[in-house]
């Protein structure tokens, strides 16, 4: 990314290392919520039923937070989760038009070490601001449609560019990103058991859309991209893929 400096320090603290999500016995210890809507602020340890996050909402310094059922950012809202904190969801993370999620931290994000947040279910965006994960396990799918905030680099996230990016994850089903509208995008070093799609999204960085170091179970299938899926100046290594490598990443450097 030649032209724009990420901004996912911005959203970060420097990160100590979090706990492992371990399921049922960390949650009974820990205070129960009903069904919780985060208007803004931080979110403290708890295990709640579910999570609604419509305001700019932090995940507490070194917070341990279960969430039983769904996590929703809603329309316009931020999740911050970039963090000290730890947070486990057992069901989906849905994120409505507008909505921002920066969920995990690593050194690739400019933090101190590694969290390990967990969702066992699926990450459904449709049109979100910016997603960006690092160093997360995701036991279902990713699919982001469309979002990103216009094809243009424009100061609109945090005093920096919109971005999405998925770096160092554990991905047990695919990920699909279609009909982005955004500056930049990225997918790097991630573990996918199924099938990637980088289909018909645009990004005004022309250094955009690099797809790098991923090791993919399934198929690659990229088409209808500007720019088409590239190294760029990531410095990244070809795709591990067990399936087909199709259309625009059917290429050397991909």
């Amino acid at each position: 990314m030649s032209r724009v400096t990420r901004p996912a320090v911005i959203l970060a603290a420097a990160v100590a290392c979090a706990l492992l999500f371990s399921g049922a016995a960390n949650a009974a210890a820990l205070p129960h919520y009903g069904p919780t809507t985060c208007k803004g602020g931080t979110i403290r340890s708890g295990s709640y039923a579910s999570l609604r996050i419509t305001g700019i909402c932090t995940l507490g310094n070194h917070a341990y937070v279960v969430v039983r059922g769904n996590v929703v950012v809603g329309h316009h809202g931020g999740l911050n989760a970039i963090t000290m904190g730890h947070i486990g969801v057992w069901d989906d993370m849905i994120v409505r038009s507008g909505g921002i999620v920066g969920l995990g931290c690593s050194p690739a994000a400019g933090c101190s070490a590694t969290t390990h947040d967990h969702i066992q279910g699926d990450v459904l965006a449709w049109a979100p601001l910016a997603m960006i994960f690092h160093s997360n396990r995701i036991d279902g799918r990713i699919l982001v449609a469309a979002g990103g905030g216009g094809v243009n680099c424009n100061n609109v996230l945090f005093g920096g560019p919109a971005f999405s990016t998925f770096e160092d994850n554990r991905v047990g089903g695919n990920i699909t990103v279609r009909w982005m509208r955004s500056c930049w995008f990225g997918l790097f070093r991630n573990q996918v058991g199924g099938t990637v799609r980088d289909l018909h999204n645009t990004f005004a960085d022309p250094d955009a859309n690099e797809v790098q170091t991923n090791t993919i179970a399934g198929d690659l299938i990229c088409r209808g991209n500007n720019p088409a899926p590239q190294q760029g100046d990531s410095g990244g290594l070809l795709n591990t893929v067990a399936g087909q490598k199709i259309g625009q990443c059917n290429k050397p450097g991909i």
